[in-house]
């Protein structure tokens, strides 16, 4: 199973003093998950539409544009892949064409026995599926295949439909795949424009994608999409739900009294608590993050100043906090992540 985000396309590039940050605080976040659920669990995740995108609006990308994609996995390669647990193959334009290169690096260094061959197909089936078998006259300019020592693999990536002027994510991950015939539901029609799109894949060494196109169009019909508006400012009551408001009403009134442990991070007030009551939330997988990941705008601001601009002590002061969290864990396992337990509580909704 894969799905499906549309997003509005968006020029710039984000800058260097968030990009550095987002590095920080998205392997922070990133770490946390893995130590405490696992690799698997965390591949799982950046496979849900929702969850990736409250991960991107958490560190400070827009919070809807196409960087959110591009910017969030590009930050996500450098912090994950020395980790030894998890590995990101691929990237944005050329990157990603040299993601076979990268899956062969990414075996070696996490020892994942004969998975060379097998990664590099699906990465390619992946590709051809959603570019040529699924929407009509887009092309797939970011691609990234990531994979634990457990074999579990998770493919983030975005095309433009230029006729609408849109990037769409495509997402899947390993378990909803029949990894041996990707054509097992097969569909007893298709229409004349996709069965016209599907035929440029009809060249015999591409026999693998014609077979599967039937099941890829079968599975589009399934896809769960969301997608974003072309505007900028965010609307309460559209674009966030009222639990999502709730949920940063309650955020917002963290009282750092309740919180020893992390007032003896110098620096750590109420912003910054507030802020690690959202990454809490996203590392402990409340509702509200696959209810509304909007509301994780709220956490510390976007690159474009919505719905405020980035405070970058605030910011900071959330990163040493995460590492502060993080250096305690190591040092006493038994109380391992009880303070940003405590956080996700705060933000536990209904």
């Amino acid at each position: 199973m894969h799905s499906y985000t549309e997003l509005p396309l968006h020029p710039g590039h984000a800058p260097r003093w968030l990009f550095g940050r987002m590095v920080k605080l998205g392997g922070a976040i990133c770490e946390v998950i893995m130590d405490e659920f696992g690799a698997d669990e965390l591949a799982r995740r950046l496979s849900d539409t929702d969850w990736f995108q409250a991960l991107s609006c958490a560190i400070g990308y827009d919070w809807h544009s196409s960087g959110t994609t591009t910017v969030t996995m590009g930050a996500l390669k450098l912090a994950l892949n020395e980790s030894g647990e998890i590995f990101i193959a691929g990237g944005k334009g050329k990157a990603g064409n040299r993601t076979p290169q990268d899956i062969e690096k990414g075996v070696d260094m996490l020892s994942v026995p004969n998975c060379m061959d097998p990664f590099v197909e699906q990465s390619r089936l992946s590709a051809k599926i959603d570019s040529a078998l699924v929407y009509d006259n887009i092309g797939i300019y970011q691609h990234c295949f990531l994979f634990t020592k457990n074999k579990k693999w998770t493919v983030v990536q975005q095309a433009i439909d230029g006729e609408r002027n849109k990037a769409i994510r495509f997402q899947w991950f390993s378990d909803g795949v029949d990894e041996r015939d990707i054509s097992n539901e097969p569909h007893s029609g298709m229409s004349t424009e996709l069965r016209v799109n599907s035929l440029d894949l009809t060249n015999q060494q591409n026999k693998w994608a014609r077979d599967g196109s039937i099941e890829a169009l079968s599975e589009y019909q399934r896809m769960q999409g969301r997608i974003y508006p072309s505007r900028h400012e965010i609307i309460p009551q559209i674009d966030i739900s009222r639990r999502g408001i709730e949920a940063i009403r309650k955020a917002s009134e963290v009282d750092p009294q309740s919180y020893k442990e992390l007032l003896l991070v110098k620096g750590v007030g109420r912003a910054t608590l507030r802020s690690l009551a959202f990454v809490s939330s996203l590392i402990y997988d409340r509702e509200l993050v696959h209810r509304d990941p909007v509301a994780f705008a709220y956490n510390l601001g976007g690159k474009d100043k919505i719905p405020f601009e980035i405070n970058r002590k605030t910011y900071d002061s959330v990163i040493d906090g995460m590492s502060h969290i993080i250096d305690q864990a190591r040092i006493e396992p038994g109380e391992k992540y009880k303070v940003l337990k405590r956080l996700s509580a705060q933000m536990a909704v209904g």
